[in-house]
């Protein structure tokens, strides 16, 4: 039952529907078992965090929860996704891109992580520092870099 009811909650979410999130994952939440090491009650954990933060604007349970769930699965990027999400919420812009860096390692082709880092302008150094980034000879080499190692 859990798994159903975070399948929709999680769902909604991601698109962004917090509010309409909460309910379903809070009846994931119920029927879970706490202190659990299943990686799905992880998730359940960092969705509900993010709902909570981004509809009730409990920062501080919502970054907890999705910072618990992130260190429980440190590979999944979907978790540091929602913890990103979180941190922007904060106005750590900072702490955002640093952990999307992360979750883009981890998956590089994730669409959310791709998604939030457009959203929030990340873009990569230029291949050639000493070059300014409008430089032909950067341009040319950063095209050639995305093509063979996409952001």
């Amino acid at each position: 039952a859990a798994e159903r009811w975070f399948k929709s909650g999680a769902d909604l979410a991601k698109v962004g529907r917090y509010l309409e999130s909460l309910r379903p994952l809070e009846q994931a939440l119920a029927y879970s078992v706490e202190g659990s090491h299943d990686p799905l009650v992880a998730a359940i954990r960092s969705y509900y965090g993010l709902a909570i933060a981004m509809c009730r604007g409990d920062l501080e349970r919502g970054l907890g929860l999705c910072e618990e769930a992130a260190l429980e699965q440190q590979r999944d990027a979907d978790m540091l996704v929602n913890l990103s999400h979180v941190y922007v919420r904060m106005g750590r812009k900072d702490m955002a891109i640093e952990t999307l860096r992360t979750a883009a390692a981890y998956d590089p082709r994730n669409p959310r992580v791709r998604m939030l880092q457009a959203q929030l302008g990340v873009r990569r150094p230029p291949v050639f520092p000493f070059l300014r980034r409008g430089n032909p000879i950067n341009r040319m080499a950063g095209k050639i870099r995305h093509r063979v190692m996409p952001l």
